[in-house]
């Protein structure tokens, strides 16, 4: 007799599971995340790249008091944009090979200002490598009499971006020069955008009187030299006004200030922050706003309670602020006016007995300053079919016509057109533009704007 003998199983090893840690990044690498980044599709990324570079060419320059002189060229390299600004520093291209932070000296101001989108030029590094269909993609930057030379990749192991920089000696001296390698696998792409692309940079010269640009797409040249040199308008640079926040507005900035002089080992005080509005940059103006709050001698992140700003504080502190400066008139903002528009309408060929401009200064309903400009002219009865829109919020065009929504006007701007029988068959040139320091946009990519009354 065998004894029984009971059967076990086989001894399995339990598999222990290791947590891994994938870089996030990569989601920038892609057309999903580039849209969302951008608000546009692919088809429209040239558009995005000349609409991004032009505003910052644009802010350079004024910042500077330079009166802008920015060259376009497309070719068999790709997209290439050049102004006669300061030239950007090194330490700002470097800023821009770090993918896990936004790089914004607007980001948290209220004033009118071009654009705040605060990762701009990220995007445009990483468009050509999606367009190449992860190969690699390149930009180029010189500025300062040096060339950087950015090169975008994939680690596959790490799956992060594989950034590749590399300097050297450059002739350019004066002004910035962005040129984005335009893969040839995208070749229809830019093809697509031509006409789009074009109009946008005429866009800019009807909006910016002191600006001259000249367009070179694969050898055809052309130049719009600017109406007014010396036109002014407020600047990236100029200080804004307390009477242009809100308490949430205001605490945002405080917390921004307190963030970045963290990071460099600093406290500014109250003081320090309130001198530089509109306004308040007088000694004895501080002290009055510091007297009505108690605040002399306090750091700024002595407004901060935990995790949060002092909303009390921050309110009070606005209150004064605004108490002790006088509100910005609307022409101060920066007036395109009608001889620009006269010259740019007779350029294009209208018949200037059906030229009008309107102007509208005024305070919305919060004190908040605004200039509407419109303008319009015929082009003939032998001109094409075809009409011309020209709209933009702060000087800059929107890629795609931001005043969608009219608010209590009811429906579209392209509806109420067309009820004025300026329908889009019309041979006439309309002009839209509005400036104001404070901008509702509806959609990430701020091609649409908020216009309530």
């Amino acid at each position: 007799m065998h004894s029984l003998q009971s059967k076990q199983p086989p001894v399995t090893r339990r598999l222990e599971r290791t947590t891994f840690t994938t870089s996030r990044l990569l989601d920038f690498c892609s057309y999903k995340e580039l849209q969302a980044q951008t608000g546009h599709a692919a088809g429209e990324w040239p558009l995005v790249i000349v609409k991004e570079l032009f505003d910052n060419a644009l802010d350079a320059c004024e910042e500077a008091g330079i009166a802008p002189e920015i060259m376009v060229r497309v070719d068999d390299t790709g997209i290439s944009i050049a102004d006669n600004g300061p030239g950007l520093p090194a330490r700002t291209v470097k800023s821009i090979l770090d993918f896990s932070s936004r790089t914004s000296s607007r980001e948290a101001y209220v004033s009118p200002t071009r654009g705040a989108q605060g990762n701009a030029l990220k995007t445009i590094v990483a468009m050509p490598f999606v367009l190449s269909e992860a190969e690699r993609g390149i930009v180029e930057i010189q500025a300062q009499g040096k060339r950087h030379r950015i090169t975008f990749a994939v680690d596959q192991i790490r799956q992060a971006p594989a950034i590749g920089y590399a300097v050297e000696p450059s002739s350019r001296k004066k002004g910035t020069e962005l040129i984005v390698h335009w893969p040839d696998l995208a070749g229809s792409i830019l093809d697509g955008a031509k006409a789009r692309f074009l109009q946008i940079v005429d866009d800019y010269a009807w909006l910016n009187p002191h600006l001259t640009v000249t367009v070179d797409w694969y050898g055809s040249t052309s130049t719009t030299t600017a109406t007014v040199p010396d036109w002014t308008k407020w600047k990236p640079s100029d200080p804004t006004s307390p009477h242009w926040y809100t308490p949430d507005r205001l605490a945002r900035l405080i917390a921004a200030y307190a963030v970045h002089d963290a990071e460099r080992k600093r406290d500014r005080t109250v003081r320090e922050f309130v001198s530089e509005f509109r306004g308040l940059s007088a000694t004895a103006k501080q002290g009055l706003v510091l007297e009505a709050t108690a605040l002399a001698r306090t750091p700024l992140s002595g407004l901060i309670t935990g995790n949060a700003v002092d909303s009390a504080a921050c309110a009070a502190l606005l209150g004064a602020m605004r108490g002790y400066s006088k509100p910005v008139k609307p022409p101060e903002l920066g007036i395109i006016g009608r001889g620009h528009f006269e010259a740019r309408f007779r350029e294009a060929g209208c018949e200037m007995e059906s030229f009008d401009y309107r102007k509208v200064a005024d305070h919305d309903e919060e004190g908040i300053p605004y200039l509407v400009e419109t303008a319009f002219g015929w082009l003939g009865d032998n001109a094409a079919d075809e009409r011309r829109m020209v709209t933009g919020v702060n000087w800059s065009p929107g890629i795609i016509n931001p005043f969608r929504q009219l608010g209590s006007y009811g429906g579209s701007l392209d509806s109420i057109l067309q009820q004025q029988r300026v329908g889009r068959d019309e041979p006439v040139i309309f002009v839209l533009h509005v400036a104001c320091p404070r901008v509702e946009y509806l959609d990430r990519a701020k091609s649409a704007v908020v216009v309530a009354s």
